[in-house]
């Protein structure tokens, strides 16, 4: 059975509402990294300035959380193949990796000039991300589902305390972000993840039930109702940096609100329409992470139009209404690159199967 709120695209088993709810992490990030880049100081520094900042803070808990309920949904869909767990779990540690070395290609095309070498090795979302996919993927494809939720807690609370743990060298700054540079360390942000992997899974399981996959969104609701209560129990001064457990707790509850959303939102063939759009960005998010910096940044930067990021004191040139007529240009060229990649990969030949692979 077909259902409508958890529609597939026709040749894969792709979920319309995760793409799109990957595809609003990607534009939280875009507005964020939009106003920040290219605002002038006064107007950066401002309420504007500040709200864009709050809404990017969003982006990084979304996609972790996605990338574990695709992980468990792609791992159910090879299981339902007769795919191998071995492959399927080298499959994951492939594309982990692949997301991970994306990372650092990007901090040299965009933010290194030469001689500022500590932001080439910045372990930034990328890397998080992939080494998450690769340090999760035993567990994904072999391990209980009880086992999720207390690896969440493990990571979450445990995390808070990660800057106790001291690792030589660069596996500091991967594990715990000490010494710097480095904006996801895995601790405390890989707690993410197994969320997602929970998450996943129960949809994996009900995908083809009508009313279970509607209590699983209500349920995900509810959930998320939980965990804004507890963030608002939390002590506020647990944690050594961000995200301190306040914001994880408060992070979930914007997730699996956001997912129950947009998973009834989906029910309606004219709200799928309506936001095709950001389904096809949501499906193509590591080409657009890409792009997004190559043009908002580095092609900004080489025209003089960004002198640097914020937080290191460097602003852009340009007021709100420009920046945001700027934003919905770049937000234009990013969904038509998406839409164009997208159907031009889809097709059968040598130098499309190897853009699957590596975007």
């Amino acid at each position: 059975m077909q259902l409508s709120g958890m529609s597939k695209s026709p040749s894969s088993d792709r979920l319309d509402f995760v793409d799109m709810l990957r595809g609003l992490g990607l534009l939280f990030m875009v507005v964020d990294h939009a106003y920040d880049w290219w605002l002038v100081e006064a107007e950066n520094r401002g309420s504007w300035g500040r709200t864009t900042e709050f809404i990017g803070t969003l982006a990084a808990p979304l996609f972790l959380v996605v990338v574990g309920v695709s992980v468990a949904l792609a791992t159910d869909a090879r299981r339902a193949r007769g795919i191998p767990e071995g492959k399927a779990t080298w499959f994951l540690v492939r594309r982990g990796l692949l997301v991970w070395l994306w990372g650092y290609l990007l901090n040299l095309m965009v933010f290194f000039d030469g001689d500022n070498w500590p932001d080439l090795f910045a372990f930034d979302v990328l890397q998080c991300i992939g080494l998450g996919m690769v340090l999760i993927a035993p567990l994904a494809v072999w391990g209980p589902t009880w086992s999720f939720p207390l690896l969440a807690l493990a990571l979450g609370w445990g995390g808070q305390f990660a800057d106790r743990l001291v690792f030589p060298g660069y596996l500091g700054t991967m594990v715990n972000g000490i010494p710097p540079i480095a904006y996801f360390p895995l601790l405390p942000w890989l707690c993410f993840i197994p969320v997602g992997l929970l998450w996943g899974r129960a949809m994996a399981r009900w995908r083809e039930d009508r009313a279970r996959s509607n209590q699983v969104a209500v349920g995900s609701a509810v959930v998320g109702l939980i965990a804004l209560m507890g963030a608002a129990l939390a002590p506020s001064d647990i944690g050594y940096r961000h995200p301190r457990l306040v914001s994880i707790l408060f992070d979930l509850a914007v997730a699996f609100w956001m997912g129950t959303v947009l998973y009834f939102w989906c029910r309606w063939s004219w709200g799928r329409r309506a936001l095709s759009w950001l389904r096809d960005m949501g499906r193509e998010t590591l080409l657009l992470y890409l792009l997004h910096h190559l043009v908002g940044f580095r092609l900004f930067y080489l025209l003089g139009w960004v002198t640097g990021r914020s937080w290191r004191g460097q602003y852009g040139v340009f007021d709100i209404p420009q920046a945001t007529l700027l934003l919905v240009v770049l937000c234009s060229v990013m969904w038509t690159a998406a839409w164009v990649w997208s159907r031009w990969k889809a097709q059968p030949g040598v130098w499309q199967r190897r853009a699957r692979l590596w975007l």
